[in-house]
C-alpha cells in the first residue's frame, strides 16, 4: 500500500498501489478488481465532482478518489479576487478551447475557456449564482421524460448547499428563500454607480420589471442585481473552497489527485452480461507512463460537457459511426454521446463610451488599482469584488416588438412562461472575453443580450484516438431551421439599444461621433439614427463580434429512452454497469440562465441517491 498523506493535495499523485497500464487499447481485465482500489473514482472536480467527492466521502465507511487534469486552486490569487478571473483565460488554469469555423459567424473559431483547476470553471467565471426558472426544470420531468429531476425535487438541495451571507449589501429581499447552514457561500458582490442609478431604471424604462430575487420559485423574469458566489471576506467561493475545504480534504477516505488527465475508462466484459466499469487509466504531468486505478463500486464522470463525451467516447461508448471512424472498438453503442450540445451564445457586447470615473476601467492599470487591492486584502470589500457582470434582466423576447425587425419569434421559452433573452450590464468594457481595450483607453460601459433556449444543436466529436487532443466542438450557431435563434437575438440587441438610449443611463454616458459604419468601434451606440438600422447591419456586426456566454450543456443528456438519452434517471449510463455521469452534459435542455447553481444541486442529489444505493445493497454485502 502507498502510504497515506494526510494533505493529498501537496502531491501530485495520492493512491493506493498504482498499477502500470497494459495490454491492448482496450482492457478488459477481471482480474484486476482484486487489486487495492476505492469504492468510487470521479473524474474531474469541476463543481459536480467538488460536491460528490465531499458528500460520498462524509461515509466513512467508502473510499473516494477524485482525479483532477488541472492544479491546486489554493495558491492562485486570481481564483480569489473576483474582478480577476480573465487573468485565468489562456493559462495552464484554462483547457483553452476552440470550436470548429462557424459558418453563421463569419467563419470564426469562437474561443471557449473551461476551468482545468480544482473547482473547474467556478473557479474562473463570473460567479453568477442563479437557480435559473422553475419552469426549466419541471419542462425536464413532462416533457423530457426525467421523473425526479423537477424543480420541487431539486429545490430543497439548492438550500441546502447554500449559506447565504446577510451582512452584505444586499436588495431588502426575503431570506426565507435563501439558505442560511450549507456550505457553499453566496452573497452580493460589488456593484457599481452606473449600475445601480443606471442600468436598472434603465430597463424599468425599458419595460422590465425590477425583481429582488430571481432565485425563487416565482422564477427569473425582470432585472436584478445578481447574487453571486462570494464569501463575508469577498474572495470567490468556488465549489472547490466551498466543498473541498482543509477539514475535507483531511479524511481519511477521501483522496484527491492532481494533474492527473483521465485517458480512458477500464471495463470488465468478460464475468458479468454488462459492460462493467472498474476504474480508469490516466496520465500524470510525467507524460509517457500511464496508470490505473481501480473502482470498486462505481466509476463516477464529471469532466465537463466536453471533456465527458471525448472520454466515453474514447473508452468505446458512442455512436458506431464515430467509434468505427477512429478505429476504437465499440463497447456500448449511444447515439447521444456528443450529441445535442447547446450553448448560450451573446450576438455581441455594444459598448458605450462612459464619462471619466463612472466604470470599473480604471482598474486595468496597476498602479491605479493598487488602493483598490489594499482595501480588498484588508478588509474584503471594494471594487475588485465585482464580478463584472453586476446586475441582469431576464425577459421573454416575445413580449417585445419592432417595426424595423422582418424576422418572426416562436416562444420557446420553457413552459411557455420562462425567459428567453438575458441582458447583462457591465461597468467595462468587456470586449473579446475582457481582452482588449476600449477606443482611446476610454471608460466603457457594457451591454450585452444573451439567447438562453436555443434551438441550434451541435457536438462533441473525436478529433483522433488522442486523449490529449482536444475533441472537435462544434456548436453549430446559428443553425436552426427557422432562424429562430438568429430573430430572438436580433431582439435583443434592439432591446438593448432601447436602454442604453434611457436618460437614466444616458445621464452616465458620454455622446461620440456619429458613425454609422457597423465596422467602427461604437457602433450601433454612434448611430445617427438607431431606428433605421436595419437587420442586415445588426446580422453583419453580430457576424463579427459575437461569443459564447461559456454554458455549454446537454452532450451526455438524461433520459428513459437509451436511444435519445447517454444516461437513465439515475445519471447510469444506458447498459453499463458501474459507470455514471455527473455535470452540465446531462441536462436534457439548456436552462434559461446560469448553470452552475443547478449542476450544483443536481450532484448534491445524486449523492444522496448513490448513499441510499448503498444502504440497499448493505444487507446483501453484510451476507455475503
Amino acid at each position: 500500500m502507498a502510504r497515506r498523506h494526510r494533505n493529498p493535495l501537496h502531491d501530485p499523485l495520492h493512491y493506493a498501489t498504482p498499477q502500470p497500464a497494459s495490454g491492448p487499447p482496450v482492457t478488459y481485465a477481471s482480474a484486476s478488481r482484486l487489486l487495492c482500489g476505492y469504492d468510487y473514482v470521479i473524474v474531474g472536480a469541476g463543481a459536480a465532482g467538488c460536491v460528490l467527492a465531499s458528500k460520498l466521502s462524509e461515509d466513512a465507511n467508502v473510499s473516494v478518489l477524485l482525479l483532477e487534469a488541472g492544479g491546486d486552486n489554493t495558491s492562485i490569487l486570481e481564483t480569489k479576487v473576483p474582478l480577476m478571473f480573465p487573468k485565468l483565460f489562456h493559462t495552464e488554469h484554462d483547457w483553452n478551447y476552440y470550436t470548429v469555423e462557424q459558418p453563421s459567424l463569419a467563419y470564426r473559431k469562437l474561443y471557449w475557456p473551461r476551468g482545468r483547476v480544482l473547482g473547474g470553471s467556478t473557479s474562473l467565471n463570473a460567479m453568477m449564482y442563479h437557480h435559473c426558472s422553475k419552469s426549466d426544470f419541471d419542462e425536464w420531468a413532462t416533457d423530457y421524460g426525467c421523473d425526479g429531476w423537477s424543480y420541487n425535487d431539486l429545490a430543497p438541495f439548492f438550500r441546502r448547499m447554500e449559506k447565504f451571507t446577510p451582512n452584505l449589501t444586499r436588495p431588502a429581499i426575503d431570506v426565507k428563500h435563501r439558505g442560511s447552514t450549507g456550505d457553499w457561500h453566496t452573497g452580493y458582490s460589488w456593484l457599481s454607480e452606473i449600475m445601480d442609478k443606471g442600468f436598472l431604471p434603465a430597463c424599468q424604462d425599458a419595460g422590465i420589471p425590477l425583481s429582488a430575487d430571481v432565485n425563487t420559485s416565482d422564477g427569473s423574469l425582470g432585472v436584478t442585481r445578481f447574487q453571486t458566489f462570494i464569501d463575508s471576506k469577498g474572495q470567490r467561493s468556488s465549489l472547490a473552497t466551498a466543498f473541498l475545504t482543509p477539514d475535507v480534504l483531511q479524511r481519511p477516505n477521501l483522496y484527491v489527485a492532481c494533474h492527473s488527465h483521465v485517458t480512458r475508462i477500464l471495463f470488465d466484459r468478460l464475468t458479468t452480461n454488462q459492460p462493467t466499469a472498474i476504474g480508469v487509466e490516466f496520465q500524470t504531468k510525467q507524460k509517457g507512463i500511464l496508470f490505473e486505478v481501480h473502482a470498486r463500486k462505481e466509476v463516477i464522470l464529471s469532466a465537463g460537457s466536453i471533456n465527458t463525451p471525448q472520454t466515453l467516447l474514447l473508452s468505446g461508448i458512442g455512436p458506431k459511426v464515430e467509434l468505427e471512424r477512429h478505429g476504437i472498438p465499440i463497447l456500448q453503442e449511444n447515439d447521444a454521446v456528443g450529441r445535442n450540445l447547446k450553448d448560450h451564445l451573446c450576438p455581441t457586447g455594444i459598448i458605450c463610451k462612459a464619462k471619466p470615473n463612472t466604470t470599473l476601467d480604471y482598474l486595468s492599470n496597476t498602479f491605479k488599482a493598487l488602493p483598490a487591492l489594499l482595501q480588498w486584502m484588508t478588509l474584503g470589500r471594494g471594487p475588485l469584488t465585482s464580478n463584472i457582470a453586476e446586475a441582469a434582466a431576464f425577459l421573454r423576447s416575445a413580449d417585445f416588438t419592432f417595426p424595423q425587425s422582418s424576422g418572426s419569434l416562436t416562444d420557446y421559452g420553457s413552459g411557455s412562461i420562462g425567459p428567453d433573452l438575458e441582458i447583462i450590464g457591465a461597468p467595462l468594457a468587456f470586449i473579446h472575453h475582457g481582452e482588449e481595450r476600449p477606443p482611446d483607453e476610454s471608460d466603457a460601459f457594457s451591454i450585452i443580450p444573451i439567447i438562453l433556449r436555443p434551438q441550434s444543436n451541435g457536438t462533441i466529436t473525436l478529433r483522433n484516438k488522442d486523449p490529449f487532443e482536444p475533441p472537435i466542438i462544434d456548436p453549430k450557431y446559428l443553425s436552426d431551421k427557422d432562424n429562430n435563434d438568429l430573430n430572438v437575438l436580433l431582439t435583443g440587441l434592439r432591446i438593448c439599444l432601447k436602454i442604453v438610449r434611457s436618460p437614466a443611463l444616458q445621464s452616465y454616458l458620454e455622446p461620440v461621433p456619429v458613425n454609422d459604419d457597423p465596422t467602427s468601434a461604437w457602433w450601433p451606440y454612434s448611430s445617427s439614427n438607431v431606428e433605421a438600422i436595419s437587420d442586415k447591419d445588426l446580422i453583419r456586426f453580430m457576424q463579427e463580434k459575437a461569443f459564447t456566454l461559456y454554458h455549454p450543456v446537454g452532450t451526455a443528456r438524461m433520459g428513459s429512452d437509451p436511444k435519445t438519452s447517454a444516461v437513465d434517471l439515475n445519471c447510469r449510463v444506458h447498459n453499463v454497469k458501474g459507470l455514471r455521469v455527473m455535470d452540465a452534459s446531462v441536462f436534457p435542455e439548456q436552462v434559461s440562465g446560469h448553470p452552475t447553481a443547478p449542476i450544483g444541486a443536481l450532484a448534491y442529489k445524486l449523492s444522496d441517491m448513490i448513499k441510499q444505493d448503498r444502504r440497499a445493497d448493505a444487507p446483501l454485502s453484510a451476507n455475503l
